[in-house]
């Protein structure tokens, strides 16, 4: 009695037992539908809708589990277009290496606009600066000394009588003063200087064995200068001067002047007028910026105009006539100061 139950609980689990074994191949044949390709997993789905059809109802629900690695094509279709990003990739670097030639073709001009042809000026110009301060308008102050050998020319006549009333002499001074402006002429010369000056002899009179006194003596020039470079800061300077002198009348001329004109004779007490011309050499040397020290040797040439009268007095041809040559070498020292 015991072995005709057992067959019949043997049979009816055959079913369950094939459904088992068929998921298990269905399992390990998983891997190999996801290796190949979408046609033939299709057909092995054919297959197995087919197989789980002819079975019963009861079995699907184990092979249920075995579709679960279908979603693995699918990650497949996702990652396929992955490649598809490699050329975006490949593309985009492309636009950024055409922009860095670009961009360094746009920096390359940047050297042409700086301003490094204008910084060689610019140092120049700095380097000049001390340069720059010679070319300035500068005045000068100074003392003078001089020695010098003159005569007086002059005669006096009535009707035909002529006397002779000339005299050599040398100064009593000898100590002047003389101030000047100098500007340069860069159209000519850099190293040529033009301008202007005032010498004060003061109370000029003749000294020696005749004494006699002229007045107060000035003169008013124009000069020019030339510097030749010799050494550091130093220069030697070829000039020359030209004017006029004015004399005011003073001491013994001055009483002369009284006496003619006591006498009739038509005579001013006006300042008198003469030129000066001369040549000079000296050396120049800067010791500032705007501070210079010169010494020059003067020598110059001065006539001076005292009387020239010829008029008829009391039916009497009177005529006197008076001039100056003064021939002077001097010693100038002075300071230039630049403006």
């Amino acid at each position: 009695m015991p072995l005709p139950l057992r067959s019949r609980h043997l049979f009816p689990s055959l079913p369950r037992v094939c459904c088992g074994f068929l998921s298990a191949l269905l399992v390990l044949a998983a891997p190999v539908s996801q290796a190949a390709p979408s046609k033939s997993s299709k057909t092995s789905k054919s297959k197995k809708a087919k197989s789980s059809a002819s079975k019963k109802p009861s079995a699907p629900e184990p092979a249920a589990s075995p579709p679960e690695p279908e979603p693995a094509p699918a990650v497949e279709a996702k990652a396929a277009p992955e490649p598809a990003a490699e050329p975006k990739a490949t593309e985009e670097p492309a636009p950024v290496v055409a922009s860095k030639p670009a961009l360094e073709a746009k920096a390359a001009p940047a050297p042409r606009s700086t301003p490094a042809p204008r910084s060689a000026p610019a140092a120049r110009a700095s380097s000049s600066a001390a340069s720059a301060t010679p070319g300035r308008m500068r005045i000068g102050v100074g003392p003078d000394l001089f020695l010098e050998s003159s005569r007086m020319t002059g005669s006096q006549g009535i009707n035909t009588s002529i006397r002779d009333e000339s005299f050599d002499y040398s100064s009593a001074g000898f100590l002047s003063a003389t101030a000047w402006l100098t500007t340069p002429v860069p159209s000519v010369s850099e190293r040529l200087r033009v301008g202007g000056g005032l010498r004060i002899f003061g109370n000029y009179a003749a000294g020696g064995g005749r004494q006699f006194g002229f007045g107060v003596l000035n003169e008013v020039f124009a000069s020019g200068e030339y510097g030749l470079p010799v050494a550091d800061k130093t220069e030697v300077v070829f000039g020359g001067r030209a004017g006029l002198s004015f004399l005011v009348p003073g001491r013994e001329f001055s009483a002369e002047i009284n006496r003619l004109q006591e006498q009739g004779v038509s005579v001013w007490s006006v300042p008198r007028v003469g030129w000066l011309l001369g040549p000079s050499v000296g050396a120049r040397r800067r010791m500032s910026e705007r501070i210079w020290l010169r010494a020059d040797v003067l020598a110059q040439a001065e006539q001076q105009y005292l009387f020239a009268t010829s008029q008829e007095i009391s039916g009497l041809d009177f005529s006197k006539n008076w001039s100056t040559l003064a021939l002077r070498l001097g010693l100038s020292l002075g300071a230039e100061f630049s403006l």
